[in-house]
């Protein structure tokens, strides 16, 4: 039986626009971010909705909430759905990281994968978190259509441990804009990439 699962990364917020290291903490959507949710709206409002997931941060809620109240549905927030946690600079902007440790930058433009931050959570454990998360959901769903709210590297993690592309790799085929959609169908327990990270809607 085939199961639908549309992932969406939240519209943009002042904190992506502030460049910080949002993790765990929440900001709230910008103008450009609010005309975004409505656009994604458009695009998806065709689709049947049987049920909503959604991080504990408020960006992701507000993000898919027109959807959702079209669909007449509510949304699940689970903490699984959260974005990397950054350690002890979550929520930092990134000119404050780069004065104390230049090299988290430098590392990440070069391999594309944030490490070397202090009670970090690492690239693997949030891709395995992510993934743990989506099977259950998944097998608690089974036929129907799944919308899910979630984060920027939380999702290129998810994607990427299915695909088993490295992060070094295919940058930005995999890059998750604000609001990019992607599309995938679990069948015969296998997951099955049907559209990765557009934005070409917006």
């Amino acid at each position: 039986m085939k199961t639908r699962i549309i992932i969406v990364r939240h519209a943009e917020t002042i904190g992506n626009i502030e460049k910080r290291l949002t993790g765990r903490n929440d900001y709230e959507l910008t103008p450009k971010g609010e005309d975004s949710t409505k656009a994604l709206f458009e695009e998806l409002k065709n689709i049947k909705f049987d049920i909503a997931y959604a991080s504990t941060e408020d960006r992701t809620t507000k993000t898919i909430i027109k959807i959702v109240k079209y669909n007449k549905i509510e949304i699940i927030k689970l903490k699984e759905l959260s974005e990397m946690y950054f350690g002890i600079y979550d929520g930092w902007k990134w000119e404050d990281v780069n004065k104390i440790n230049p090299n988290i930058k430098k590392t990440q433009e070069k391999i594309n994968s944030i490490e070397g931050i202090p009670e970090q959570e690492s690239m693997k454990d949030v891709a395995r978190r992510m993934l743990k998360c989506i099977k259950r959901i998944v097998e608690e769903n089974e036929g129907k259509t799944i919308l899910i709210a979630s984060h920027g590297v939380a999702i290129e993690a998810l994607i990427r441990e299915i695909t088993d592309v490295p992060f070094s790799e295919e940058r930005e085929k995999y890059c998750q804009h604000n609001c990019a959609i992607n599309e995938l169908i679990f069948e015969n327990s296998k997951f099955n990439i049907i559209r990765l990270a557009d934005i070409s809607y917006l």
